[in-house]
Parts: C-alpha cells; sequence; structure tokens
C-alpha cells in the first residue's frame, strides 16, 4: 500500500488540496485547476511519488498537449528522481507513434514514414494541382485545417464528400482530402491525425495489443483535458477501461480550442460517464491578485456550461484594473507604449514583464508600430507579425512597385496577385531577356511583344501582361503628380488591381485578410494628417516598409500575443487591447449560446495571464472597409460583466 506520511519531503510546500491530488493514486481521479493554481507541480511530484513508492517508470504514462510541456515535466520531475526518464512522458502524437513503430504490422502495414508540416502542405498541393485546383499557400493551409479537424472528429472522405454536398468550398477540399488519403496511402505517409487515428484502429481490431498496453500503462495522467477531441477521448478510455487509474487535470472555464475540435463536453460530462470519479479541486491561485482573480471568476460565472469552481488568491488585494477607452486603435496603441516606457522608468521592471493580448490577429499593427517609434523591444508569440501577413506584403510590395518600377523584386511579386494566369515560366522568361539587355523587369514588360516572340509566351498572357503593365503605369503617374495622399493612392491600388476579387467574405479566413486590408488603408489616412517633413509616396514608402527595425534584446522584449497563443503564461503587467463588441466576443459567436459561453473563457484566460496588473482597453470608432468616415463601436459587454468594485474606467481623448 502506497504511503501517505505527509512528512514526506516531496510533499513540501503543497498546500492540502494538493497533496490529496498527489497521495490520491488509484482509480479515477479529475483535477479541476484553475488558472495559476500549481498544476504542472501537481503532476510532476505524483509521478515522483509514486516512483518513490516503488512503481516501474516505465508503468507511468503522462500525456501532454505541447512538446515543450512534455519536456518541461521530464525535466522538473527527473531532478526529483533520476529514474523519471523511464517515464513515458510526451504528446499525444508521441505516444502514439511509440506504440505504432512496434505494432504496426498488425494493421497489415510494414512500414510507415511520419510527415512534417512541409511534407503535408507538398502533398496537398499535389492532390490539389491533379484536381485542376489553383491554390496558394493560404488556401493550402486552410485545406489541411479543414481536413485535420475531420479527421479529428472521426469523418472519413466519403463522409466529408457527403456532408460537403452543395457547398462548393467544403466539396473542393473533401475532394483534396480524398486524393491526399491516397497519395499517403501509396506512399506509405502518415500525418499527425493518422498517429492517433491509426493507434485506435490498431486497438479496436488487436485486442490482444490493446490488453498488453493496458497491463503496461498502470497509472495515466493527462494534463489539459479540456482541450481533449473525440479520438483522443476514446484512445485514453481504451488505456484506462481495465484499471481505471486515471489522473485527469483540467479546468472547463480555459475551454477554449473547439476551432481546433477540442470537446468542452469531455471534461463537463466525465463524471456522468464515470460516477466513480474522484474529483479534487486546486482552487488557490498564486498568481494573480485578489482583484484579478474576483473579476475573472465573476465574468466566467456568467457561463452554464462550467463546473462547480470558486478560484481565490493567496496574494494581496492589488490594484484596480483599469480600462480605458480611446478615439482609435491608433490613439490606443500610442498610449499602451508610452504608459509601457513610464512604468518601466517609474518600477524599474524589464521590457519582459509587460504583454499585450489581443483577439484578432490584425490588431497587433498598430501595436506593431508605436512601439517601434518608442524603439521598444518586442516579439510576436503564436502568430505573424501584421506586416508579414502575405495580403500585406502583398500590398506593401505593390507599393514599392509603384515608387519605383525598377524594383525587379516587387514587380515580379505583384506581376500574378491576384492572379492573372501569369505563370512562373513566363516570368522566367521575362527575367532572362531583362539579363540578356541588362534592363529593369518592368523594361522587358514594355516590350513584352518583343520578349513573347523571342520566347513564345501565348497571347493571353500578353495581354494579361499588358493590363498589368497599364496598371503600373497609372499608380505610378498618380504618386508622383500633385498633392500626393496614401488614403487616395491605397484606394486607387486597391480599385484598380481589383485586389479583393481574391478574397470570399463568406470565409472565415478570408474574412480576416480583408480586415487586415481594412486596418492598412486606415493607417494610409492616418498617415496623411500626420505631420511631416516631406509628403511623397517615397516617404509613405519608407515607413509603410519597416525599414528601421527595433533592434531586440535577446531575453529582454515585450509580448505581443492573441489570447489563444497565451494560454499558459503568465506576465506581471498585462494589457488587453481592442475590446470592443463583434471582435470580442467575435461577432460569428453571437449567434450561437455555445460560442459566446467559450469567447468568455477566452475573455477569462485572457484576464488571469496577469499576475500584478492588468489593463483593458477599446476604441470608439473605427474605419470599416469601404468607407470614407468612421464608424462608431460598442465597447465588449464583457466589460460590463466586471464589477465596478474591481475596475476603474478612464476615458482617453488625446
Amino acid at each position: 500500500m502506497l504511503s501517505t506520511a505527509i512528512e514526506n519531503p516531496i510533499l513540501q510546500g503543497l498546500n492540502p488540496n494538493q497533496i490529496q491530488a498527489v497521495l490520491s493514486t488509484e482509480g479515477r481521479n479529475l483535477v479541476l485547476a484553475g488558472a495559476g493554481s500549481g498544476k504542472t507541480k501537481v503532476l510532476t511530484t505524483r509521478i515522483a511519488y509514486l516512483l518513490q513508492q516503488g512503481v516501474d517508470p516505465w508503468r507511468i504514462l503522462a500525456i501532454t498537449f505541447t512538446n515543450k510541456s512534455a519536456k518541461e515535466m521530464k525535466e522538473r520531475v527527473q531532478s526529483m528522481n533520476t529514474q523519471a526518464f523511464k517515464c513515458w512522458v510526451g504528446t499525444f502524437h508521441a505516444t502514439c507513434h511509440r506504440i505504432l513503430l512496434s505494432n504496426i504490422h498488425h494493421l497489415g502495414i510494414e512500414m510507415y514514414s511520419p510527415m512534417d508540416d512541409s511534407d503535408q502542405r507538398a502533398t496537398i498541393k499535389t492532390a490539389a494541382t491533379a484536381l485542376g485546383l489553383e491554390v496558394d499557400k493560404n488556401i493550402i493551409k486552410d485545406m489541411l485545417s479543414q481536413i485535420s479537424l475531420w479527421k479529428s472528429d472521426g469523418i472519413t472522405p466519403g463522409q466529408a464528400q457527403s456532408l460537403s454536398h452543395g457547398r462548393r468550398d467544403k466539396a473542393d477540399m473533401a475532394n483534396v482530402y480524398q486524393r491526399y488519403e491516397d497519395i499517403k496511402a501509396i506512399n506509405n505517409y502518415f500525418d499527425f491525425d493518422d498517429l492517433l487515428l491509426k493507434t485506435v484502429l490498431l486497438f479496436r481490431t488487436n485486442p490482444e495489443v490493446l490488453g498488453r498496453y493496458q497491463n503496461l500503462f498502470r497509472y495515466v495522467l493527462v494534463d489539459e483535458y479540456q482541450d481533449t477531441n473525440k479520438i483522443q477521448f476514446e484512445l485514453i478510455e481504451m488505456l484506462t477501461a481495465q484499471h481505471g487509474n486515471l489522473f485527469l487535470v483540467g479546468d472547463a472555464d480555459q475551454s477554449i480550442y473547439s476551432f481546433r475540435s477540442a470537446k468542452i463536453e469531455n471534461i463537463l460530462s466525465y463524471q456522468k460517464l464515470h460516477p466513480d470519479t474522484k474529483v479534487i479541486l486546486l482552487q488557490e491561485n498564486y498568481r494573480s491578485t485578489h482583484t484579478i482573480v474576483n473579476a475573472s471568476n465573476a465574468l466566467v460565472s456568467n457561463n452554464k456550461m462550467r463546473l462547480p469552481r470558486e478560484a481565490f488568491s493567496v496574494g494581496n488585494m492589488g490594484d484596480d484594473i483599469h480600462v480605458f477607452r480611446f478615439n482609435d486603435a491608433s490613439r490606443e496603441a500610442d498610449f499602451v507604449a508610452r504608459m509601457m516606457v513610464n512604468m518601466r522608468k517609474k518600477m524599474k521592471c524589464s521590457w519582459k514583464d509587460f504583454a499585450v493580448l489581443f483577439r484578432l490577429n490584425f490588431q497587433s499593427k498598430h501595436l506593431e508600430l508605436a512601439l517601434r517609434d518608442e524603439n521598444i523591444p518586442y516579439k510576436i508569440v503564436g502568430t505573424t507579425s501584421f506586416y508579414d501577413r502575405k495580403e500585406i506584403k502583398d500590398l506593401v510590395y505593390y507599393i514599392r512597385a509603384s515608387h519605383n518600377l525598377a524594383d525587379d523584386y516587387a514587380i515580379e511579386k505583384t506581376i500574378n496577385v491576384p492572379k492573372r494566369a501569369i505563370g512562373e515560366t513566363t516570368v522566367n522568361k521575362v527575367r532572362e531577356f531583362a539579363q540578356e539587355r541588362k534592363i529593369p523587369i518592368f523594361t522587358a514588360l514594355l516590350n513584352i511583344d518583343e520578349v513573347a516572340a523571342q520566347s513564345k509566351i501565348k497571347p493571353g498572357t500578353v495581354k494579361s501582361i499588358k493590363g498589368y503593365v497599364a496598371i503600373m503605369q497609372e499608380l505610378n503617374k498618380q504618386a508622383l503628380e500633385g498633392e500626393f495622399s496614401a488614403a487616395k493612392f491605397m484606394e486607387s491600388l486597391v480599385r484598380k488591381t481589383d485586389f479583393m476579387k481574391q478574397f470570399d467574405r463568406e470565409k472565415e479566413e478570408d474574412e480576416a485578410r480583408i480586415e487586415n486590408v481594412t486596418h492598412l488603408r486606415s493607417y494610409a489616412r492616418q498617415w496623411d494628417v500626420q505631420e511631416k517633413e516631406i509628403n511623397s509616396l517615397a516617404q509613405f514608402v519608407s515607413e509603410i516598409s519597416l525599414d528601421g527595425e527595433v533592434e531586440e534584446d535577446e531575453d529582454d522584449f515585450v509580448t505581443l500575443t492573441s489570447v489563444h497563443s497565451a494560454k499558459g503564461l503568465e506576465w506581471p503587467e498585462t494589457f488587453v487591447i481592442g475590446l470592443e463588441d463583434d471582435v470580442f466576443p467575435h461577432r460569428r459567436s453571437k449567434g450561437s449560446s455555445a460560442d459566446l459561453e467559450e469567447e468568455r473563457r477566452l475573455m477569462y484566460v485572457a484576464m488571469t495571464r496577469a499576475a500584478r496588473r492588468l489593463y483593458l482597453s477599446f476604441s470608439a470608432f473605427k474605419y470599416d472597409y469601404g468607407s470614407q468616415k468612421p464608424v462608431k463601436q460598442q465597447p465588449s459587454p464583457f466589460l460590463d460583466e466586471i464589477p465596478d468594485e474591481y475596475k476603474t474606467v478612464m476615458i482617453q481623448t488625446a
């Protein structure tokens, strides 16, 4: 029988509930661990305790969701027990890969090759091209995401085709899904989702193999259980069906990944499925102040889909949560940047103490500009910098080319955006012509009839090139004649190139790209009214291209991140910006109570990243696509759900 001596040294520093979780080694345990409650410490101590009690390390399976978490868990347990390296600690995918390597022959397969991201993208491109579909990097990413969602829900290509009947975009993806699977089968490729699916199939069809692993893994631990999907749930159920020694750690209030097929029902309904489950609450928050914890509790308590748990802080009361209202996102960003500079001087803190969180990726744009203006080092975590997104880079290349028609790189980058049936082969022929005559590529394009005669370019392609040349000449003329206006220039650029035709407003991913373009045009309007020595496209190009990048200190930088990517992290001084209705919560959540509750959980995650101080802000006005006048915005309803006793509201007009 396992010892329960509280005097055990490895239990030192744990609170009573944490000790209970560590010592509850037998049976099913569901640990509801709130933000900042020390769940990683409990998990690692529990593994060390099992080893201390004489459990063979290979009989312990601990599953995490990221390689980083797995690595941290291994290191922490090994610091407590040198035998820990023999435990099975890893992600779902790594664990399944290890099982399949020894057992794949039971599925009639001699061997397989795991695919990485680049393998998957290349295979999707091959599958789409074979079906006569034109794809780019973004379309390939969207296809991979949809196929992964289908596979996570156990939906086969045939079922996906049936479900997609009547919807052209989804039907194309379903057909690509089928061709993608055919190619993989020929080459014995397994993608990440296959690792789980094939392991479940192995266990379903080979009871003796399943029995062997059920006997091997006497103790199973799963972190972030609220993020599990249908296949992961089934895998865990299979492995623990015999002995029932399962230790689940999670927080329903932090379930924010339904778009990745995570099923909050897995944690909400677990006790109904297994009534013998012991529930242990970790409610002490060691991260945040009383004010932040109480305010976030009040917010998330508006949800109905949750498990009873009331976190409390072991820290001090702390400052009020400051809520700021600004006229627009540019002023919001400037204020945040200046506030960081002042706080750093006043409180002698580091840049790494600050983080700025946002709901949608495009919201980083104004922040990046403001931080550069203040020479503040920063890094974008878990998402792409606004200026690195394809649609923004394409527009910047157009601006560069309009300013300098001899900018060969910018000309090559824009000649087929949006698609004009001017392929890479044609561009190579034009480039060779230009290099032979030592002239810019645009000059070669002006002489496209001569290039075509020499290199056999099709008449239809020649016509497309002449259309592109005419557009660039018009933009170049507009840029150089008369009083320059960045807003008018951007309007002409988007209209003359028919830039927006490449996006479908009905697609969520394209909606985000349209928003990005809108925000760049909004920046152009703001640029026009700024005081500057030179008012020209040349000046606009230099600023929009961000030539003078901030030198980053390797370890000391402000973090910019989406809320989704912030989960599991914490900072002393935390800003959450862009808290407007229809942004946070996202307007797509308004039609579903379940979706709106997930948005509220996302807000809860954002608030509980803050350790010392929390700042929330929103803008009263914004520019919509195609509008010349600012549009009034409403603040997020989540701000009203924070009790007045925990917040101070301030209106900033400058």
